[in-house]
């Protein structure tokens, strides 16, 4: 890792926010002409201003960006209703509506990747383009699943979320990540603060660690939400990203959905986890511009 400056944003951003009758949604808007590219991020300690930070600034050149927070996430609070799957899509089919998209580039971090897919599948004149990091709604079962289940949907998930510290939240940022060689200590930092931020809100609102998503669509013995199945009818270029060393999602999964989309491709990031565009995110900045320039933007 280095030890250069983190350089600041290149582009302004505008903050603002929409209210809906389920509570409140913030977002961030970069970029002020150019095709439009909407950017959702990971679930638990991510928000719109975390995991496609590198990316944003990168596309805010030449493209629109936005950024929302996912409710429960971020600026995102209160929200009155469940955010899980069909919820997002919807959040994120209104949120469109508010900023007068017709259609966008949809890209995504696990959470964020499982509502772009299901969107378009759901909306496929929407949707213009699919870049899927680490894309969840895409396996029949996660790790030691019965486990999960019982842990997300029982007060064990609840003490979890209060038993964290700055402190562990911290060392999670700078021990657990597979950070790049040119990830900047400065952008460790940044990464690390972000985290615990994101977590003191979710304490300060009454929020779980984990989203909704993780505890309502983890059934009892398998996925509710499994995207694999209808993948042929995606007709949109798609870019699956995946770390090479993903152990929530394993990259055989990433594989084979990208076999199964008509206009499918994968990327892997060696080296990488889970976290792509936080632990690589100069490779993620390159292979979305390469995907972006190379159909069409």
């Amino acid at each position: 890792m280095t030890n250069h400056h983190d350089p600041p944003f290149r582009h302004d951003v505008e903050h603002g926010g929409v209210d809906l009758g389920q509570g409140h949604l913030a977002y961030r808007v970069a970029g002020r002409e150019g095709p439009a590219v909407v950017l959702l991020h990971g679930a638990s300690l991510d928000n719109g201003s975390i995991t496609w930070r590198n990316v944003a600034d990168d596309l805010a050149a030449d493209h629109r960006v936005f950024c929302p927070d996912l409710p429960k996430h971020g600026g995102s609070w209160p929200w009155r209703a469940r955010a899980d799957q069909r919820g997002l899509e919807d959040v994120l089919l209104r949120l469109m509506d508010h900023w007068e998209l017709p259609s966008a580039t949809l890209a995504g971090l696990s959470l964020g990747a499982t509502v772009s897919l299901g969107t378009a599948l759901r909306e496929p004149r929407r949707v213009e383009r699919l870049v899927l990091t680490s894309c969840g709604g895409i396996q029949e079962r996660v790790t030691a699943h019965e486990l999960a289940y019982l842990s997300l949907r029982t007060p064990v998930s609840w003490a979890l979320t209060r038993m964290q510290s700055a402190k562990q939240l911290e060392r999670f940022a700078r021990t657990k990540l597979p950070f790049a060689d040119d990830v900047t200590e400065t952008e460790i930092d940044r990464l690390a603060a972000a985290y615990v931020a994101e977590y003191e809100a979710k304490r300060r609102h009454g929020g779980h660690l984990f989203s909704d998503w993780n505890r309502f669509e983890v059934g009892p013995r398998r996925m509710r939400t499994n995207h694999l199945s209808r993948l042929s009818e995606v007709s949109c270029p798609t870019l699956f990203i995946h770390g090479e060393d993903d152990d929530a999602v394993p990259v055989e999964l990433a594989r084979e959905a990208a076999n199964r989309v008509q206009d499918g491709r994968l990327e892997v990031v060696r080296g990488a986890g889970h976290f792509v565009p936080q632990d690589h995110p100069r490779d993620v900045v390159r292979i979305v511009r390469d995907f972006l320039s190379t159909t069409g933007q």
